[in-house]
C-alpha cells in the first residue's frame, strides 16, 4: 500500500508536484491522507479532485480518517451505540467517491501525558460495526507504535476488533527524534538495549504486538520515505537531497539498504506494509538510480525476498556506519 498526499508541493517549492498518475504499478493500493470530519460529522477537508484522480486508476483506494481535534473529537461523537450519523456521511462519501475503505485514526491521547478516555476504546467497536458501508468494505485501524497503548486493552481491544477490521496500520514511524550521531533515520529495525543511545525500534513494537491479542495476519507497517533535519521540523523530499541539499551531521536520510532491510523485516513478520509518504521519494529520478522511485524500489525488493538491495549513489548519502539497522 502506498500512503499519498498529493499536496506537498503547495507548502514548499522543492517538493515535486506529486500526481497519481505518477505512482508506480506496485502501489496496489492507495492510501489517501487529505481528508478531516468534524465532531458535528460534516467533511471540514478533502480535495476531491485529487481524489479522484487516484480512483481513476482502478485501484483500491483508502482515506484516512482523520478528525479536526483528533482523540477529542472521537470522546465527543461517539455513544454506547457508535454514531449511525456519522458513519452514514462517511458512507454516503465513500460511495459517491468510490472509495473502497477508511483507516480509523486518533484513537489514542496527544501528547502522550494527555489522560486516556477510556469510553473510546469502547464505543469505538459500535462505530466501527456501523462503518462497514459494504460487505467488502474496507476497514483499517492505527495503531499507535508506543508500548503503553499497545498493552492497554482499554484503548485497543483487539480480541473484539479482530474480526471487525481487515488490517492494522502498525504506526512504525517517527518513534523517535532524529539524532544522525546514532542512526540516520527515526525508526530504527534493531531492538536496542536502554541507555544513552537508546532508540524505539520495530522489532521492540512487534514483541509488545505479540504479548497483546491483535491478529498477527492482520498487521501492517508503516515504513517512512522522509528525509528529516535533526530538529525534528524540516521534512525534504530525496529528489532535494540528490541534488546535494543534505548535511549528515543535521539530517535523518535512509539509504537504499535501510529500506530494503524494512521490507525484508515486514516479509520476515508476513504482514503487510505501507509505504510513508510516496511524495517525499525520487518521483523523477533526479538520483540517476536505476529506475525512479529507489525507496519503494527497495522496499519492495526487500519485501519480495530478493537477494540484495539496489544501490544508489546519489541516493546513497548517508555513508555513516550505525551500531544498529
Amino acid at each position: 500500500m502506498c500512503y499519498y498526499s498529493g499536496n506537498i508541493y503547495d507548502s514548499a517549492s522543492e517538493y515535486i508536484d506529486m500526481k497519481a498518475e505518477y505512482l508506480p504499478s506496485e502501489c496496489e493500493v492507495i492510501i489517501y491522507s487529505e481528508f478531516i470530519i468534524t465532531d458535528s460529522s460534516s467533511i471540514e477537508y478533502c480535495n476531491e479532485d485529487l481524489l479522484k484522480s487516484a480512483t481513476d486508476l482502478n485501484k483500491p483506494v483508502v482515506v484516512m480518517l482523520r478528525r479536526s481535534y483528533r482523540y477529542t473529537d472521537w470522546g465527543t461523537i461517539l455513544s454506547p451505540d457508535g454514531n449511525a450519523n456519522d458513519t452514514k456521511v462517511l458512507c454516503d462519501f465513500a460511495i459517491k467517491n468510490h472509495v473502497a475503505g477508511f483507516i480509523v485514526t486518533g484513537l489514542t491521547p496527544r501528547p502522550y501525558y494527555k489522560p486516556v478516555n477510556i469510553k473510546v476504546g469502547e464505543y469505538i467497536i459500535p462505530y466501527l460495526k456501523q462503518l462497514k458501508c459494504s460487505p467488502d468494505f474496507i476497514i483499517g485501524v492505527a495503531v499507535d507504535g508506543n508500548a503503553t497503548y499497545i498493552k492497554n486493552s482499554s484503548i485497543y481491544n483487539f480480541a473484539v476488533m479482530n474480526d471487525l477490521v481487515t488490517f492494522y496500520e502498525i504506526q512504525t514511524i517517527e518513534l523517535n527524534e532524529c539524532n544522525p550521531k546514532i542512526y540516520n533515520g527515526l525508526t530504527p529495525i534493531t531492538k536496542v538495549e536502554h541507555g544513552a543511545n537508546y532508540m524505539y525500534g520495530m522489532e521492540e513494537v512487534v514483541s509488545f504486538l505479540k504479548e497483546s491479542k491483535i491478529s498477527l495476519t492482520k498487521m501492517t507497517f508503516d515504513i517512512e520515505i522522509k528525509p528529516i533535519s535533526k530538529n525534528g521540523l524540516y521534512f525534504t523530499s530525496y529528489a532535494t537531497v540528490c541534488h546535494g541539499d543534505f548535511n549528515s551531521s543535521f539530517s535523518c536520510v535512509q539509504t537504499t539498504k535501510n529500506l530494503f532491510d524494512k521490507g525484508k523485516f515486514a516479509l520476515k513478520q508476513n504482514s503487510g506494509i505501507i509505504i510513508k509518504v510516496m511524495d517525499y521519494d525520487d518521483i523523477k529520478n533526479d538520483c540517476d538510480c536505476s529506475s525512479k522511485f529507489a525507496g519503494l524500489k527497495n522496499i519492495i525488493a526487500g519485501f519480495r525476498g530478493e537477494s540484495q538491495n539496489i544501490p544508489c549513489a546519489k541516493f546513497d548519502v548517508q555513508s555513516t556506519k550505525y551500531e544498529f539497522k
